[in-house]
């Protein structure tokens, strides 16, 4: 998941204040400097994201353990900084953060956010998926040793379904378990506990989404190519793939991987995918695809290689389900 990284400016003081300490004496007798405070005068460093224009979409949640930082965010905020993937939010640049870490354990997946933050994510389950539980858990990250004070909170549809109540650096770790059984929006949210945002390191570890197939979901999806290509051997070209419901039928968000299932030319040689483990998604139908192929060559000496018109079919295997639609694409072999 790739989230936009804004880096606010230091102030002209601090910079200061770092190159006079990095030209200071070495004089063991003198004192030492006093811990600059980042929060003085009521600091913050506050960052917005939004997913651009036009790519508004679910998350690929299919029927399985999904981790939630896999999967792209709709919206977020957070007050110090960017969120951190992976890392605890550190200081207010992007990627300064560190192993996320609660009571002295570690987590390799999660968020680093810091009060007052927001994410959302929607809870659509593709291919039939149900998406049943939500899973988290949760604390202020040692990096700060005891202090900070915040309140985690969790909004499934725009209603209150779970708040910690105020948590510090010396409170245990928690762990959120919540039934998301028919919700189509989850946000989590990071207050602070109403004393400021000093040190409100707060860490959403292993967040996950379970969902589950429906055994009794009627998928009736179509794939076509309406319109064929013209390209040569050798050459890429693009070919459009339009994904529908059936008339009359809503399937709900789809998720599926192409493959080449074959083709009526007995002497057309292999057709290559530029791009073979794409994973298709889209939130609502129709939706159409850009799908990147060529025809391989060279051809063995004394070949000559069919031109004119080769119907290609391929299989959309849609993910967690177990079978496929077919799609075919006419393309015109040029010479």
């Amino acid at each position: 998941m790739y989230i936009p990284r804004f880096l606010p400016s230091l102030t002209a003081a601090l910079i200061l204040s770092a190159l006079l300490s990095a030209c200071g004496g070495s004089d063991p007798a003198a004192p030492a400097a006093a811990e600059t405070d980042p929060y003085a005068g009521g600091a913050a460093y506050p960052w917005t994201y939004a997913a651009p224009s036009g790519q508004l979409s679910a998350q690929r949640l299919t029927a399985a353990l999904n981790t939630l930082s896999f999967e792209p965010l709709l919206a977020a905020t957070n007050g110090w900084g960017p969120i951190e993937l992976d890392h605890s939010n550190g200081e207010q640049r992007a990627g300064d953060g560190r192993t996320l870490t609660l009571g002295g354990v570690t987590y390799a997946e999660g968020f680093g956010t810091h009060a007052g933050s927001e994410m959302r994510f929607s809870l659509q389950g593709h291919n039939g998926a149900r998406c049943t539980r939500f899973t988290s858990r949760i604390g202020v990250d040692d990096e700060v040793g005891n202090r900070g004070s915040v309140v985690f909170q969790v909004f499934l549809d725009g209603a209150l379904a779970y708040s910690s109540g105020t948590m510090t650096g010396a409170s245990a770790t928690r762990n959120i378990d919540l039934d998301i059984s028919g919700r189509g929006e989850l946000r989590l949210v990071v207050k602070d506990a109403g004393d400021g945002i000093n040190s409100d390191h707060a860490d959403w570890a292993n967040p996950q989404v379970r969902c589950e197939n429906d055994p009794g979901a009627d998928l009736r999806y179509s794939f076509s190519f309406p319109r064929g290509i013209n390209a040569r051997y050798g050459k890429t070209a693009t070919a459009i793939l339009r994904v529908t419901d059936e008339p009359g039928h809503t399937s709900g968000p789809v998720s599926f991987k192409l493959s080449v299932f074959n083709w009526t030319s007995p002497g057309a040689p292999p057709l290559q995918l530029i791009e073979p483990n794409r994973v298709y998604d889209a939130t609502t139908l129709p939706a159409e695809f850009p799908v990147r192929l060529r025809l391989r060559t060279p051809f063995p000496d004394g070949f000559t290689p069919p031109t004119g018109t080769v119907e290609i079919t391929f299989a959309a295997n849609l993910e967690d389900r177990g079978f496929f639609k077919r799609a075919s694409l006419n393309w015109n072999v040029l010479r």
